[in-house]
């Protein structure tokens, strides 16, 4: 919507979970899944960054919202 600070224009919402250790993703950044042991088929699918990361000081892990991108096979 406009005279908004940021439209969120997807029905899918997906989270990243990543250690605290890792760099913060910024809002518009793609995630491509390189390595997937639990779940093959999310090999080299791509999403886009929807907000940025949070964490609070008792967490173990950081919660990233995404939107896929696209759904390619690693074929």
């Amino acid at each position: 919507m406009e005279g908004q600070a940021y439209a969120d224009d997807t029905r899918n919402r997906y989270r990243l979970l990543t250690p605290l250790d890792v760099p913060l993703a910024s809002r518009e950044d793609h995630v491509r899944v390189t390595e997937a042991t639990q779940n093959p088929d999310l090999m080299n699918r791509v999403w886009r960054v929807l907000d940025i990361s949070d964490a609070n000081s008792l967490a173990v892990v950081r919660t990233t919202w995404l939107d896929e991108s696209t759904q390619a096979t690693g074929a």
